[in-house]
């Protein structure tokens, strides 16, 4: 098993609340075998199933011994460190294999209904020492469920970024067609935060493929406000900066009125009616030619039967 990183936080923990904590460990430690026992049920569950098949016996008897030792250091030596990072890393785990919040939640919760009866039981004749265990069970439980639900909510939240990030690589495909020629065709709605994504995305693929041209193709893009033009606008003058000629194609009956009733200088844009004639000029700036081969019409020779 990889070493387990440290806890990003120290805890606050009194010594009262140590104490309390290691008075309820010593019922728990007493009954622990008892305990795993009457939660293999959750092996049952798909999801749980799941993460616990992708781990060897090997892994999870080490992970289970390093649990142990690190519980025993926070509990009894005031060393809490690796046992949260423990704790954070398990619950990575956890988002990381798909689980559920109400998943992971069930692998702890029940120790709690399952501990309260031994810990009356244990401290019956002592109401003092049963109400000190009563606060440790709750404040230890408490603190091992936050670390794995902020790990959990972390790893969750960094896999939703990546996500949205394949997303918007996918929305906005800067395709090359020739060398020094690349074509970004957008489709669907096209607000500020896209288009600056778009702008961003289309700058570092004109400066990583040496790109003298662009054609940007909006046929798929039902409208434009004015944050959105004036963004193309910019989009464009930034395009040549990095000496790159920058053409708009596509552009509705709808999108065209919308941008002269915006006031938007058209000067600044080289537009064409649709794709094809947006790639033909292209082409001719990048000076690249292209032949039609004309094939011939085939000829009757009545000699050819003679032939066969």
């Amino acid at each position: 098993m990889s070493q387990v990183p440290h806890s990003k936080k120290s805890p606050r923990i009194s010594p009262e609340d140590q104490k309390a904590i290691q008075t309820y460990w010593v019922v728990y430690e007493a009954h622990m075998v008892e305990i795993q026992d009457e939660l293999a049920h959750l092996a049952e569950f798909p999801e749980y199933a799941r993460f616990v098949q992708s781990t060897t016996p090997e892994q999870l008897i080490e992970r289970q011994r390093t649990s142990r030792e690190n519980q025993h250091k926070a509990i009894f030596e005031g060393d809490w460190g690796p046992y949260l990072g423990y704790l954070h890393q398990m619950g990575a785990a956890y988002a990381n294999a798909g689980l559920t919040f109400s998943a992971w939640f069930g692998i702890i919760g029940p120790i709690r209904k399952l501990m309260l009866p031994l810990l009356i039981e244990a401290y019956k004749t002592d109401q003092e020492r049963l109400l000190e265990a009563i606060k440790g069970m709750g404040f230890f439980i408490d603190l091992a469920m936050g670390e794995i639900g902020d790990a959990y909510l972390e790893t969750k939240q960094d896999i939703i970024r990546h996500q949205q990030d394949a997303i918007r690589e996918l929305s906005t495909p800067v395709l090359q067609l020739r060398d020094g020629l690349l074509i970004l065709p957008l489709i669907g709605v096209l607000d500020s935060f896209r288009a600056n994504q778009v702008t961003q995305h289309l700058l570092h693929a004109i400066r990583d493929r040496r790109a003298r041209v662009v054609v940007i193709d909006i046929t798929g893009v039902p409208t434009v406000d004015s944050a959105v033009a004036n963004h193309l606008i910019q989009t464009v003058d930034a395009s040549r900066l990095m000496g790159t000629e920058t053409i708009i194609t596509g552009l509705s009956a709808d999108i065209a009125q919308t941008l002269v009733r915006l006031g938007v200088d058209l000067t600044k844009l080289n537009t064409k009616g649709d794709l094809q004639h947006g790639v033909d000029t292209a082409l001719r700036l990048i000076h690249y030619k292209t032949v039609r081969i004309r094939e011939e019409p085939a000829t009757y020779d009545p000699m050819d039967e003679g032939n066969e």
